[in-house]
């Protein structure tokens, strides 16, 4: 059962048009053959979406997204009616199949021929007429069975079981146990695959949050201020694109989570204070810490990544932000002649707390990139930490919970570099999210936020 990717790719292109199904079989061909991020794929296809009624569009993301977020489950069930084994199915027909048994399993409002019809006729673009009848006997056969399907007994395996129940790998699930017991990992897993809302922040440069609310009014179906972050707001059932709206081209808002928001108050920059953000990538904190900033003293956005702090600068002229200068530099060594009062260290992580946003995370990722991360993490504050001004404070944050990526890291640092203490917050916005030692950690199954985890570290005075 095997056809050439490209050649399946290039059939595929020529019948898009305005099927969202045949993009979403592109997309997730590509994000199995290629070695990229998710998002890299879906802004390359955001192109070809944005032709879509907006129906069509919102299908194309959620088979996208959908099919990513349960593909274990989802390959569990191909197991179960397929009488081919899994390993010689086709990258492309399995894809098919995800796409199909995603809508008969998760959407509802598809009737479950529609889902094996529309499946079947995006197969035919490409396949020869065995696979096409492959396709429509699996998907069939599921429809009328899938009551009967035996799901992994959790009294014998729980990693197993979980892994599967909720579409998560073995190895990470067998960590979580290991970190925070069966319960906890089950509520993280549960948590992980629930849709997302979408997080906005108000620039408050241009505009207060009340004010943002109004304008938003008639964009949206619902509209709610975040419930820790001051300046965030809740939306849903957009009937236009973000990037569309008049208050996005305005600069009135950034998207952003509330737990990425709440990381800009642990900093807590002061008007003319000159501050480091060093690893800035496209400005979503950037911008946030200016508007604290209330436009004045100096931010310095520095990223190994020239393409990303072209973004950034684009990003804060929308935004009206004057005090940000950028700087390419790869934190091989510290920058010359240059000390700052408050830096933050927006540390490149495995990811694994935002993957309820990014569910490809989980499967591209390792227990071994997670060993390289905290090494990278550790030259990072190495170097880092010697551009802060005595007395000045420090912010390590990174978008996980993984104890090598976070308080291992802190701990670590820490007991080779006596001069620098953890100082709690006393902002009582932050307080529900700060332990006993001073971290602060936000988890999608506590507090319906991105798991992160940060710290506050203050140099002390020599």
């Amino acid at each position: 059962m095997k056809l050439t990717i490209p050649t399946v790719q290039k059939k595929l292109l020529s019948e898009i048009k305005n099927d969202p199904r045949i993009l979403s079989l592109f997309v997730l061909n590509d994000f199995q053959i290629k070695d990229c991020q998710l998002d890299t794929l879906m802004e390359d296809a955001y192109y070809t979406a944005k032709s879509f009624e907006q129906r069509d569009r919102a299908l194309f993301f959620s088979l996208v997204y959908g099919v990513i977020r349960w593909k274990s489950h989802l390959d569990f069930v191909i197991k179960q009616f397929s009488r081919t084994s899994f390993s010689k199915i086709d990258i492309s027909i399995c894809n098919v199949l995800r796409i199909g048994l995603f809508q008969i399993l998760f959407m509802d409002r598809i009737p479950h021929h529609a889902a094996v019809n529309t499946s079947v006729e995006v197969a035919r673009i490409f396949a020869p007429p065995y696979l096409i009848r492959f396709v429509n006997g699996v998907l069939r056969h599921a429809t009328r069975s899938i009551e009967t399907i035996h799901w992994p007994d959790e009294s014998k395996n729980i990693a197993e079981s979980m892994a599967i129940n909720y579409s998560f790998p073995k190895w990470l699930i067998h960590r979580w146990i290991q970190e925070w017991g069966k319960d906890e990992t089950q509520a993280l897993c549960i948590s992980n695959n629930i849709i997302p809302p979408i997080i906005l922040r108000s620039n408050t440069i241009k505009i207060n949050r009340k004010d943002l609310i109004v304008h938003l009014h008639s964009n949206v179906k619902t509209i709610s201020e975040t419930t820790h972050a001051p300046d965030g707001i809740f939306i849903s059932g957009l009937n236009q694109q973000l990037d569309q709206m008049e208050s996005f081209k305005n600069g009135y808002f950034q998207v952003q989570d509330e737990a990425a928001q709440l990381i800009s108050l642990l900093v807590s920059p002061k008007a003319g204070e000159k501050i480091l953000d060093a690893c800035a990538g496209r400005g979503g904190k950037t911008g946030h810490l200016a508007q604290i900033m209330k436009n004045q003293g100096s931010i310095w956005a520095v990223d190994q990544s020239s393409q990303k702090l072209n973004t950034l600068s684009s990003e804060m002229k929308r935004l009206e932000v004057t005090n940000v200068k950028t700087y390419q530099h790869q934190w091989k060594k510290p920058i010359d002649n240059h000390f700052f009062d408050r830096i933050l260290l927006d540390a490149p992580c495995s990811g694994l707390g935002v993957i309820r946003r990014h569910p490809d995370m989980k499967w591209k990722k390792t227990k071994q990139h997670i060993v390289q991360n905290q090494k990278k993490q550790a030259r990072l504050l190495e170097i880092i930490s010697t551009q802060l001004k005595p007395g000045g404070k420090l912010v390590y944050a990174v978008c996980s919970l993984e104890p090598e990526e976070t308080w291992n890291t802190i701990e670590k640092f820490l007991s080779h570099h006596t001069n620098f203490t953890i100082e709690k917050s006393v902002d009582p916005i932050l307080d529900p999210f700060i332990n006993d030692k001073g971290y602060f950690i936000t988890r999608p199954d506590k507090h319906q936020m991105d798991g992160f985890f940060a710290v506050c570290l203050t140099m002390n005075n020599e």
